[in-house]
């Protein structure tokens, strides 16, 4: 083929201008897309469409580049280039071509274009991750959701494969193998490189030939739902403390009728509750575990003028911290996830006009002290995520078995609430400090566990020695329980020796007044001695004259070990006797 057959056949316009600016060479697609069938050659470059560029070309020498003119109704596109002859400007070289189809396609590019940046906004502003990989499982996408879930950014993933990233720690375990080899959708719960726990769905897609060839795992974050569950479960065990203590309260309220007192210290004890039953002030109960200091402060309640109002008990070391302020202090709506749309009345204001038994107050966090502080100061208390406080109008008895004072010197309990609470200090003594009340307990929990399970038993007098002698680290609730084991497991109708616990027999039921549990400092003896002397006197006898007479020494005596031994407090309603 000829040179000039080959340039008449290029697929493109091309024509050849000279210095003079005329065409002097021009192919068939020239013509043709120009419209000038015939004489285009010749004629001076200044009367066709591209014109303009090309005398521009050739005053300048400088080529121009995509230079669209509008030609019988479509868009051409030329270039110009200068081509030398002998190293100076021999002309001008335009080719072009047909643009107005390939606009379309760019107008129709763009759009995709657009559309496919909306898709990745879309991808990435989803709420749930989304993990897309191939039909082999390695990683192509992951939104930024996904990204979130497991602390990296896309370029660290994508790539790898599933197994890989589950070996690294990233999730665990992974679903898209199983939704590969089973070829539909599964669902499971994963937990991720940060602690996440996440629910995630993988979905198969297929190609016309039925092969997998993407798997698409959309994942939510369940980690609050989770904890929601956790805090469910929270409530529901607080219900079951809550019932528990019902059960409780109704029985200690059984036992209220018929309260044994045969003991000086208890008789003592009970005068003082029937006195501060009469007023509103807060009484703080203290004594070891198992004394009986609910009794007592139902007792208070009973005599009070408050006894057809509430009486709630709220074991402090019960409910978990979390639940603690929104059970005593109620909330508003909003205050947290999960609260009732109406909000919740604490226990203080479902006790309004009644009573709160606040036992194991020591157990109260600090930053929950603080609040309880303003309560007893203010009788208002403020709701969780409230802004308006609420009066209240119910007297507190509080409860320890805990020592205090060795409390606030450690900065576990604060100064300033525990004398706004031991307003009325009321000190019970422990069942072995108070032996006369035993037979008397004996009795009351034969009859109360014999009308239970409808099993008469009695105690013969050997084995009462024994009870009797036993020292009771568990006090009144351990008694309760060992008679009611007594009750259910003695087979004849009298409880004797032989039935009572090896441990309980080793106690002296020859009356020995004194119990060497181990050995220890005789110098602590001595003072353990002399502080449970002094307990027993001060719980028997009005007085310190009385107690100094019964114990043999100087009255001054009796005041000095009293205050060395950190229980002179406890000769308050005294003071007035003795100073007249």
């Amino acid at each position: 083929m000829s040179l000039e057959r080959a340039f008449a056949e290029i697929y493109h316009g091309v024509i050849v201008i000279d210095l003079e600016g005329r065409v002097v060479a021009a192919n068939k697609a020239a013509a043709e897309l120009l419209n000038i069938q015939e004489g285009l050659v010749g004629l001076p470059a200044s009367s066709i469409p591209p014109g303009r560029g090309i005398m521009a070309v050739l005053s300048t020498g400088t080529p121009i580049w995509r230079d669209k003119v509008a030609v019988n109704g479509r868009v051409l596109v030329f270039h110009h280039q200068p081509f030398r002859k002998e190293g100076r400007l021999g002309g001008v070289v335009s080719s072009f071509q047909d643009m107005s189809g390939w606009e379309a396609k760019e107008r129709e590019l763009e759009t995709v274009r657009q559309e496919n940046r909306e898709l990745e906004a879309i991808f990435d502003s989803s709420f749930d991750e989304i993990f897309v990989t191939d039909g082999q499982g390695y990683t192509l996408r992951v939104n930024k959701a996904g990204q979130g879930f497991y602390g990296l950014n896309e370029a660290e993933i994508v790539g790898k494969h599933v197994s890989t990233l589950e070996e690294e720690g990233l999730f665990s375990p992974s679903i898209t193998p199983q939704v590969i080899k089973l070829k539909k959708r599964l669902t499971s719960v994963q937990t991720t490189k940060n602690g996440h726990k996440i629910i995630v769905t993988g979905n198969p897609v297929f190609d016309e030939q039925g092969k997998i060839i993407r798997v698409v795992t959309n994942s939510r974050d369940i980690t609050e739902l989770s904890n929601l569950r956790q805090r469910l479960e929270e409530t529901e065990k607080l219900m079951d403390s809550y019932r528990s203590e019902i059960a409780k309260l109704r029985l200690e309220r059984l036992k209220l009728t018929d309260v044994v007192s045969d003991s000086p210290a208890m008789r003592n004890i009970l005068e003082l509750a029937e006195r501060v039953a009469g007023v509103d002030s807060t009484v703080l109960i203290e004594g070891e575990s198992g004394v009986g200091k609910g009794v007592v402060a139902a007792k208070v309640h009973d005599w009070s003028k408050r006894r057809e109002k509430p009486y709630i008990t709220v074991n402090c070391g019960a409910i978990p911290e979390t639940l603690i302020e929104s059970e005593l202090f109620g909330y508003e709506f909003g205050a947290f996830t999960g609260a009732k749309k109406e909000g919740k009345k604490g226990l203080f204001e479902l006790a309004q006009g009644g009573t709160v038994f606040l036992d194991e107050i020591t157990e109260l966090p600090l930053n929950l002290q603080v609040k309880l502080l303003h309560v007893v100061q203010e009788r208002r208390i403020m709701r969780v995520g409230g802004g308006e406080p609420v009066a209240i109008n119910v007297r507190i008895i509080a409860a320890t078995n805990r020592d205090m004072k060795s409390l606030i010197k450690e900065k576990k309990f604060r100064e300033d609430l525990y004398y706004r609470l031991n307003v009325v200090p009321v000190v019970i003594p422990p069942l072995r400090m108070r032996r006369e009340d035993i037979p008397g307990l004996i009795e009351h929990f034969l009859a109360a566990c014999g009308e239970k399970y409808e099993l008469q038993k009695r105690v013969s007098a050997e084995a009462l020695k024994y009870l009797v002698a036993y020292n009771w680290p568990g006090n009144v609730r351990e008694l309760e329980n060992l008679i009611e084991r007594f009750v259910v497991t003695v087979d004849g109708p009298e409880i004797l020796p032989q039935h009572l616990p090896e441990y309980l027999r080793r106690a002296d039921p020859g009356g020995e007044k004194l119990l060497v549990l181990d050995i220890c400092p005789l110098k602590e003896a001595m003072e353990e001695l002399e502080r449970q002397l002094l307990a027993k006197a001060l719980a028997r006898f009005p007085n310190t004259y009385r107690m100094a007479d019964a114990l043999e020494v100087n009255q001054s005596t009796i005041v000095r070990k009293l205050h060395r031994y950190g229980i002179s407090k406890n000769l308050a309603r005294y003071r007035d006797e003795e100073t007249t």
